[in-house]
Formats: structure tokens, C-alpha cells, sequence
């Protein structure tokens, strides 16, 4: 839960100051008031669960609650990244009541363990208060207090402790039910399969006849997606290597420090193209790593600087960033528009550059620092460039080739249609099915032997088959039996079942015990599943209410 705040606790100080200088964080959440009980016109009834009523407060507290676990399990607020908090509030509110219902209480050193378990160092298992310092910051500027994290973290041991208890009924499997669906799992299909390819009709909507048609029926696929771009400042390691070789110097003997990691990591453990280097090569590959981690813990101290700058500006904007940039003497850079599939071009940036990209808005333009294994990158939202419908010629050579693609398909499945039926004519006579395909001039496809277990299929090259494709066809056959035409990513196909085998004995007494293991995880997963919904259906959520709790809470 607490992985990703442990991970990037810089960062959480980092976004705190932005938030409480330059108001990053848009929504707060009230202060909650002491009266508690029935509803009343300071605090309505918004829901019910199993017919006992949930009041506003209560609401405003699980909202609290969810947008808390957001940040605590990404390092974001939900309104930064799209998070929908009504789909979640629900849930928690009914596993809440049931905690009541069946009277769990968690206790104070429980809640004491737990904080000690998700704020330690990874390492050395000591306790970050610092951390710990930081986040109470972040709760802070949401006006949410240590009372509403100890409440959190007292609900998620409760709900963890009620979701067991639930599970326990989905871990009863018998060896005799264990045993009978492993064998059903594990009961072998042995096939050939006839495979119809598109390749072989490529001269297919050549001609272009219907491609307006074509294009005017299908013009939703080639809409033209929303882009965007971004203004970039980049803190590259690689820009203070020298700095960092500098500073390495200064704290300690750089050299000798190479020569206590080399010692240290063994000399065989520095190879390249499966040769181990000379010594002075592996140290020469030592001090690289060494200047990059301290180039970029370098990057980090430029970004925290530079980032100090934004106090100046009453609100924050592509051109603030650009401003800022010009001031400090530092490179920004304007993207072309990319979408939300594409890395932002020209800047060697990771993915997560696009996806912060795509969590900005004109209201929360700037995203907070995204660090990459060599660089950190702040970006500032330039331009939303709007998705539209294109024209033919938008977008020709795409629809041009699509267009050719499914008329070759749609020969390939004629051809299936018309040899299925001339194959079950000849089989309806007595003739087998591999003598009806040699007359057809036909040469089926030896298939190996599988099952609903398998995942892979060894010895199988040919990837106009798949192994969903068999197994949705194979076991829901006779053996003996042919089957009707289905469609392949490629074109057609048509499947002939020979025979079922059942599950090899030895293998069985060696993976069974595995495999209960495995039925039971499933069951216990399945029940919790099942009694959540089964639950939810007594949660009733009185509309007009809640939406004015929620606004209230996001305001």
C-alpha cells in the first residue's frame, strides 16, 4: 500500500511544497464535525446498507478514506489521475459496516505495527520518520489529520481480517473434487486442423470498388485521437558527471572507492559478451556507474532548486515553465503533438511521461517530477490538440490497406465454407476425414496433443493457430466429429477431433498436490468475489444526497 510513498518519499516533500506555495491540489476535503447519529438536516441520510442508514458524515468519511488510499498506493490524489472515487466508495462503506456488524476492532499496537512495517527503510527495516513527517505534510494541505490516517489504517487491518474470515468456506476442497478437475484440466485433445489464409488471396480488393462505402461504415475506427503537447525541462544525469566526479572526490577516495566495489562484487562478476573484463576495464565500468548514480542524485538537487522558482508565478502555465527555464539559463524544449499510446517524441522520455501527460489539464497544468533510470523530466501542459473525424484522405493509407486486409479475409472464409461443406458431404458417405481432404486436394495440419491446461504448444510453428482457438473448438466436440468453420486472426479454419486421452497417472500424483493448492486460492478469491456482490446488493445509494456529499467533499 505504502510501496510507491517508500519508493518516492522525495518526492512526497517536494509535491507538499508545491501544494501549500503554488496550490497543485485543487479539491479539499472538510473538516468533519463532531455530531454523529441518525440523519438530520446538518447531516441527511445519503444511503443505506441492509437497511440501516449511512449519513452524510459517514459518506465525507469513506470519500476521505479512498482518496487516501490513492495516495498511499500511487503517490497522487484521485483527481490527479482520473481516479473514480465513487465506484470505490461502496465497497468500502459496506466492508466498514460489516466490521461493525461483527463487532472487529483493531487495536492501537496493531495500528502502531502497521505504520512501523510501511514506513521502515527497505533495507535496513529502521523507521523513516522523516517519511513518515512528509506524508502527514501531504495529509495536512488536504485538511486530513494523523486521526484520519490511524482510522485508515485501522479499517485495512479490519477489512483484511474480515475478507479471511470470508475466504475460509472457498478453501474446502476435497482430494476427490481435486482430483476430478485435474483429470477434466488435463484430459488430452488429439486434432488436424484445415487453416484458410488470407494470404493466399491477395489480389483481393485490389480493385478498390467500395472503398468510400468502406470508409463512410467504419469512419468511428479511424477517428483521429486527441494529442497533446508538453513543454520539457530535462535534468540529465549525463550533465553532471563531472560535478559529480568533483563532489566524489571531495567526500572520499573516488579511486580507491572503485577498488573496494571491484573487490568487493568479485572480478568475475564484470563481463562483456560473456568475457570477464581486465580489472582495469571493470573499474573503468565502475566509476561510470558510480558518476551516473551521483550524476543523478545531482539532477535531483537541480530539479528541487529549480522547481523553488515557481513560487514567483500566481499560477502555474506552459509559459511559467518556459519563463523559469529562461531565467535559471536552463534548455525547455516544445513537443510535437503524440497521443496517448506514443512516447513524447524526441526526448528519449519513458511512458510515464505520456501518461502524466494525459493526467494534465488547464487547471492542474504542471505534473510533479518523473524520474527515469538517467534523467528527470518536469513537464508543463502547451496544447490539448482535440480528437475529430478525419477525411478519406486523413487517413487513406490505412483504411486503403484495412480495406484489402478484410476482403482478403472474407475470401479466405469463402473458400472455408465451401470445402467445410464438401468435407462433411464426403464424411456423411463414410470416407474419413483425411481421405475427404485428399481428394479436395487438401493437406490438414497435424496439431500436438493438448489440453485445457495448456498454455503453450511445443512443436507448433505455424501461428495462424492459437491455443484458445483449439481448445474452445476441441472441447466442445465429439470425438470423431468435424468442426464448423471458425475465424482465425488469418482467415478460417475448420478443426477434426480424433480422440480424448486421459491425464497421465504419474504426472498427476506428482502436480496434484499443487494443484488443490491452486483450487484453493481460487476458491478463496471466487467466495470473496461472490460475498462482496452478494453484499453490495443490500447497499442502496440515494442519489441527490450523496451527490451533494460528494461535492461537498471535493470542495
Amino acid at each position: 500500500m505504502f510501496a510507491h510513498i517508500r519508493k518516492r518519499q522525495e518526492w512526497v516533500l517536494w509535491v507538499v511544497i508545491v501544494v501549500v506555495v503554488i496550490s497543485f491540489v485543487v479539491f479539499f476535503t472538510p473538516s468533519v464535525g463532531s455530531n454523529a447519529g441518525g440523519g438530520s438536516a446538518s447531516n441527511p441520510v445519503v444511503a443505506t446498507f441492509d437497511g440501516e442508514a449511512i449519513t452524510q458524515q459517514d459518506y465525507i468519511a469513506v470519500y476521505n478514506e479512498v482518496s487516501l488510499q490513492a495516495f498511499l498506493s500511487m503517490g497522487r490524489w484521485p483527481e490527479q489521475i482520473g481516479y473514480n472515487i465513487e465506484q470505490e466508495i461502496p465497497n468500502r462503506l459496506m466492508m466498514i459496516q460489516e466490521l461493525d456488524n461483527l463487532g472487529i476492532v483493531v487495536g492501537p499496537e496493531a495500528v502502531a505495527k502497521y505504520k512501523a512495517n510501511a514506513f521502515s527503510d527497505p533495507e535496513t527495516g529502521a523507521f523513516q520518520k522523516e517519511l513518515y513527517d512528509n506524508v502527514l505534510l501531504a495529509l495536512k494541505a488536504r485538511r486530513l489529520s494523523e486521526d484520519d490516517l490511524n482510522g485508515y489504517i485501522r479499517h485495512q487491518i479490519g477489512i483484511g481480517q474480515l475478507t479471511s474470515l470470508v475466504s475460509l468456506s472457498g478453501q474446502l476442497v476435497t482430494p476427490a473434487a481435486a482430483e476430478r478437475t485435474y483429470k477434466q484440466r488435463n484430459l488430452s485433445a488429439s486434432t488436424m486442423a484445415l487453416l484458410f489464409s488470407r494470404t493466399n488471396h491477395m489480389s483481393a480488393g485490389q480493385d478498390l470498388i467500395g472503398l468510400e462505402d468502406y470508409f463512410t461504415n467504419n469512419m468511428a475506427l479511424y477517428r483521429v485521437e486527441e494529442k497533446r503537447r508538453v513543454r520539457v525541462v530535462k535534468f540529465a544525469a549525463t550533465n553532471y558527471l563531472a560535478e559529480a566526479e568533483t563532489r566524489l572526490n571531495q567526500s572520499t577516495n573516488l579511486s580507491a572507492m572503485i577498488d573496494a566495489i571491484y573487490i568487493d562484487r568479485g572480478t568475475n562478476s564484470f563481463t562483456e559478451n560473456g568475457e570477464i573484463l581486465s580489472a582495469e576495464a571493470a573499474k573503468e565500468q565502475i566509476k561510470e556507474e558510480e558518476l551516473e548514480k551521483s550524476g543523478l542524485e545531482i539532477a535531483v538537487e537541480k530539479t528541487k532548486a529549480f522547481m523553488r522558482g515557481f513560487e514567483q508565478f500566481e499560477a502555474l502555465s506552459s509559459a511559467a515553465l518556459e519563463q523559469l527555464a529562461a531565467e535559471q539559463g536552463v534548455e525547455s524544449t516544445l513537443t510535437d503533438g503524440f497521443t496517448r499510446n506514443q512516447l513524447a517524441p524526441g526526448l528519449g522520455a519513458p511512458y510515464s511521461l505520456t501518461q502524466q501527460t494525459f493526467e494534465l489539464s488547464e487547471e492542474a497544468p504542471i505534473a510533479p517530477p518523473i524520474e527515469s533510470q538517467d534523467a528527470l523530466y518536469l513537464i508543463a501542459l502547451e496544447e490539448i490538440i482535440p480528437d475529430h473525424p478525419p477525411t478519406l484522405d486523413e487517413v487513406r493509407p490505412r483504411v486503403t490497406s484495412d480495406f484489402r486486409r478484410d476482403k482478403q479475409l472474407d475470401a479466405a472464409r469463402a473458400e472455408a465454407d465451401s470445402v467445410h461443406e464438401a468435407i462433411k458431404a464426403a464424411m456423411q458417405e463414410g470416407k474419413g476425414f483425411e481421405e475427404a481432404c485428399s481428394e479436395l486436394g487438401q493437406t490438414p495440419v497435424s496439431i500436438p496433443n493438448f489440453s485445457l491446461a495448456t498454455r503453450t504448444l511445443d512443436g507448433l510453428t505455424d501461428r495462424r493457430v492459437t491455443v484458445s482457438w483449439l481448445q474452445d473448438l476441441a472441447f466442445a466436440m465429439d470425438p470423431g466429429t468435424l468442426s464448423d468453420v471458425s475465424q482465425t486472426s488469418e482467415g478460417a479454419g475448420i478443426l477434426f477431433l480424433k480422440s480424448f486421452e486421459a491425464a497421465d497417472a504419474t504426472k498427476m500424483a506428482e502436480e496434484l498436490g499443487d494443484f488443490t493448492d491452486q483450487l484453493k486460492q481460487t476458491g478463496r478469491s471466487q467466495t470473496i468475489s461472490a460475498w462482496v456482490n452478494e453484499e453490495l446488493s443490500s447497499f442502496q445509494l440515494l442519489t441527490n444526497e450523496s451527490d451533494t456529499a460528494s461535492e461537498e467533499a471535493a470542495n
